[in-house]
This record gives structure tokens, sequence and C-alpha cells, in this order.
């Protein structure tokens, strides 16, 4: 809503004036993409994408004594999704209860 007033005033007031790309983004698709990731686009900047990779690697190296390499990296990358998204820890499945192995009859 004060994204479509702020570019009705722009408008307005600069009828020569051209739309430059970054407003575009600000009106066509921000909202958009708010609404679909419930998330700012800050992570999508080179700054957002190196905080990202800072927080990967210090991820990473919390579990580097994990021998299996496919088991860490399923660790890590868990890990780092709810570091980076806390709300979807509230999505996640309850852990599956191990079922006791049945006494076998040596009689």
């Amino acid at each position: 809503q004060h994204i479509d007033k702020f570019m009705e005033f722009y408008r307005a007031k600069f009828r020569e004036a051209t739309c430059i790309p970054k407003m575009h983004m600000l009106e066509e698709h921000v909202v958009s993409w708010l609404k679909q990731w419930r998330v700012g686009c800050g992570y999508m900047g080179k700054q957002g994408a190196e905080a990202l990779h800072a927080n990967f690697n210090t991820c990473e190296r919390a579990y580097n004594n994990m021998r299996d390499r496919v088991e860490r990296l399923k660790v890590v990358l868990h890990n780092h999704h709810l570091q980076v998204l806390p709300s979807t820890a509230s999505l996640e499945p309850p852990p599956i209860k191990k079922r006791k192995k049945k006494a076998q009859d040596t009689a």
C-alpha cells in the first residue's frame, strides 16, 4: 500500500523521469517476494550472501568432528537452515521413536 502511494507520488511529481530498475523491483516484485518467502530481500544482495556464507562456515566448523561426510553435510545444512530462518523449526516433524527389538526365544 505504501509502495503504491510512493509510486503514485513519484509519477505525479516527476512526470519526465523514468522508473529506475530499483523502483521497478520495489513496485513489481518485492511485495510478492515478501508474501511468498516471508523474508526480506537482504539475503539476496552481496552483503547478505557473504553473511550467509560466514554463517554456513561457522556451522560447518562446529561439526568438523563427524567422520561421515554425508551425515555431517545433512546436519550442517539442517542447522544452518534453522539459524537463517528459525520460524521453520515449528514445521519440523517430531523425531521417529525407535521400536524396541523383541527378545528372540532360544527354546
